[in-house]
């Protein structure tokens, strides 16, 4: 059989096909041709010269169908011209090219389907942890033993930080108090420091008792001036401080005309003073607001007891950095009373005057003249009161917020009229300076009157130190108040309000 045949003549074609299937293969022929005539060339290159194909064996015939000429041939192809969506689909390639064509194909085998996955196997669930469940009994038993040692922790507590119960010795005393007492204090600065940007928490900033100068006052916080509403202003922002306590300033006073007003402000003491007319006489005022107890001092002159040295109170006061101060009792002038200092007794004849205590809370506690007589009544009663330093002048003024009347007593001619000088206390760690001073053509004050005039501005304890000449308050630098004949006298010891703020923080 040919190889290559020449599809022009269709009647060639079909006699060559004249053996066992030459249907089928003229069948598959005219359908090569079809598409064969589809894709020739316009300019395609004439066939070959005809040749006459030799005849088919007689065995081999076939009945035929009737021969085509070339004409009917093509115009059958054209009939069977594939549509467009065919017309360029290519016949399948036979895998071998000896198999004729026609020859039908086994079938593909199909593909065996893919064995599913075994499902996974579900997790186990986890067994739920077993409580530890204690017996009965032995819950008992730590219930027990939690109570006690809640028990314990709070007695150690009140123990060491309340060393004022009188339960400890002066010794102990006074070292348990400044490590308690410096506890409290970090532990409140190291919240402030935490929840600064949060909330507000005021820093507690105490002063060391054995300190002879204290911290330098912030020159800024100083001030003076004659306006009232500046003086509301000042007020106004020491409200923190204040913590809603009610002041003795009034802005409805009678005033000294040309007295200006003076203060002081910063994190831990407010002080204001001013001047006014109480029954013609003129009355020097410090209102003083403090945030601890350690800020409330005295100072001798020399720094030690009778060490024989006397200096002007504003001297003292200058080198200890006071923010305010006032005149003490002259201790080495008279000895009398109950004296203390840096919890130390130093002076123990309690029979004629009134003593005055000043404890590390910044407390003022009285014993009366005739009271403490027995051996050892006086050190108990600093031990158990926490008393930082005493004084003797006296009387008592006011107590519990009651008026004492005194119609006699052996020292300060009480009955007279001279420039006096006392300390009072208002509310807790707030205080109330005051002098009666000659002015020129004004009256002094008995020690009655003194009482009456502390009295009506409402505060709770008063006592009297030293007066006369000795009669002074000390603020921004100097006496504010009229000193007799003009000039300070030298004393022994000076009452003061410092500055509790370290100098690094408060400059």
């Amino acid at each position: 059989m040919k190889d290559n045949y020449d599809f022009s003549d269709l009647d060639a074609i079909l006699a060559e096909f004249s053996g066992d299937g030459a249907a089928e293969e003229a069948a598959a022929a005219a359908e090569d041709y079809a598409e064969a005539s589809a894709w020739e060339a316009p300019s395609a290159p004439e066939a070959p010269e005809e040749t006459a194909a030799p005849p088919l064996p007689a065995e081999s015939a076939v009945d035929l169908p009737p021969l085509q000429t070339r004409e009917e041939a093509r115009a059958s192809a054209a009939a069977a011209k594939p549509s467009p969506l065919t017309r360029f689909r290519r016949a399948p390639r036979r895998a071998d090219p000896a198999e004729p064509r026609g020859a039908s194909r086994p079938p593909k085998e199909p593909k065996p389907p893919k064995e599913p996955k075994p499902p996974k196997a579900p997790k186990p669930p986890k067994e739920p942890r077993k409580k530890l469940v204690l017996p009965l009994g032995l819950r008992i038993v730590f219930a027990l033993l939690s109570v006690v040692l809640c028990a314990v922790v709070l007695a150690w507590t009140v123990y060491n930080l309340h060393p004022a119960s009188g339960t400890m010795s002066h010794e102990g005393g006074d070292a348990k108090l400044r490590l308690t007492d410096k506890l409290d204090v970090y532990v409140n600065n190291a919240t402030a420091d935490a929840l600064g940007d949060l909330t507000y928490i005021r820093k507690i900033y105490t002063l060391d008792e054995s300190l002879t100068v204290a911290p330098a006052p912030n020159p800024n916080g100083f001030g003076t001036t004659d306006d009232l509403a500046e003086v509301r202003a000042v007020i106004e922002k020491a409200a923190p401080l204040l913590d809603g306590q009610e002041l003795v300033f009034s802005p409805d006073a009678e005033f000294v005309p040309g007295v200006p007003f003076r203060y002081y402000l910063d994190d831990t003491i407010f002080v204001l003073a001013w001047q006014e007319y109480i029954d013609e006489r003129c009355c020097t005022f410090a209102e003083v607001k403090i945030a601890h107890g350690s800020q409330l001092r005295r100072k001798l002159a020399g720094d030690s007891y009778s060490s024989g040295v006397e200096l002007y109170a504003s001297t003292m006061a200058n080198a200890a950095n006071a923010v305010v101060a006032i005149n003490g009792d002259f201790y080495e002038y008279r000895n009398l009373g109950i004296t203390v200092y840096q919890r130390k007794l130093y002076r123990n004849n309690p029979e004629t005057v009134d003593s005055c205590f000043f404890t590390a809370s910044g407390d003022m506690l009285f014993s009366r003249k005739g009271e403490l007589m027995g051996a050892g009544e006086a050190e108990r009663f600093i031990e158990e009161n926490d008393v930082i330093f005493g004084i003797a002048f006296g009387p008592v003024l006011v107590d519990d917020g009651e008026l004492i009347e005194c119609k006699s007593y052996p020292i300060g001619e009480i009955n007279t009229q001279y420039s006096r000088s006392c300390i009072a206390m208002k509310d807790e760690l707030h205080y109330l300076l005051m002098n009666i001073n000659w002015d020129g053509d004004r009256p002094r004050a008995t020690v009655h009157e003194l009482g009456r005039y502390v009295y009506s501005k409402g505060v709770q304890k008063a006592y009297t130190l030293d007066g006369g000449q000795t009669s002074e308050i000390v603020f921004m630098g100097g006496p504010i108040n009229h000193v007799d004949f003009g000039s300070e006298r030298i004393v022994s010891d000076i009452i003061y309000f410092a500055t509790a703020i370290p100098e690094e923080v408060g400059t």
